[in-house]
């Protein structure tokens, strides 16, 4: 995380009035990560235009249909590998197919929208230290990391900054964050 400036902010409308100077600014988006431990909403957040994309629900629909596949050949394969006597009845009956093809959705899609949401909030961390502001996140601040070299005027309504050549604010430790003149 080299070349990082972060910067905490006592609401959403400073970090919204934040976002948008980095966006004149021309930093984009990919170069912006906004940390908060509670929930924010992304049409107040995010630059006009832009919206936030997941994978989950391509992600749960392609695992629906995995399981599904997977169910179905589960079902066709066994009553063809153990063929019984069914009087002239189908091999692989319907009904109790699509039962079998149906839990097998679920579960492929459950699955991979389980699995897609910790891909992409980046969990487990079996490596984990602690970040610049971590105090200000848990008392409900939002702090807002920029990639690169930002023009520094996106920080005037931060409580705190940490730019890139200070270092890294440790807890306990207030000599490299700089107050912009808020408690």
């Amino acid at each position: 995380m080299a070349n990082v400036t972060h910067a905490v902010f006592a609401s959403g409308r400073q970090v919204r009035e934040a976002l948008g100077l980095l966006a004149q600014g021309g930093v984009g988006p990919e170069d912006i990560e906004v940390r908060s431990s509670i929930p924010l909403d992304e049409e107040s957040l995010g630059p006009a235009g832009q919206r936030l994309r997941s994978r989950v629900p391509l992600m749960a629909v392609l695992g629906g249909a995995i399981g599904g596949l997977a169910a179905y050949l589960l079902v066709a394969l066994t009553s063809r590998a153990y063929p019984l006597v069914t009087g002239g009845m189908p091999i692989v009956p319907l009904m109790s197919t699509a039962i079998i093809v149906f839990e097998g959705a679920a579960m492929g899609c459950i699955l991979l929208t389980v699995a897609t949401v910790l891909f992409e909030c980046r969990l487990p961390r079996l490596t984990w230290r602690p970040g610049p502001f971590d105090a200000e996140l848990a008392a409900g601040k939002i702090v807002v990391a920029v990639r690169g070299k930002p023009s520094p005027d996106w920080t005037t309504g931060a409580l705190a900054t940490s730019s890139p050549g200070a270092g890294v604010p440790s807890p306990g430790e207030g000599g490299e964050r700089t107050p912009n003149g808020r408690d």
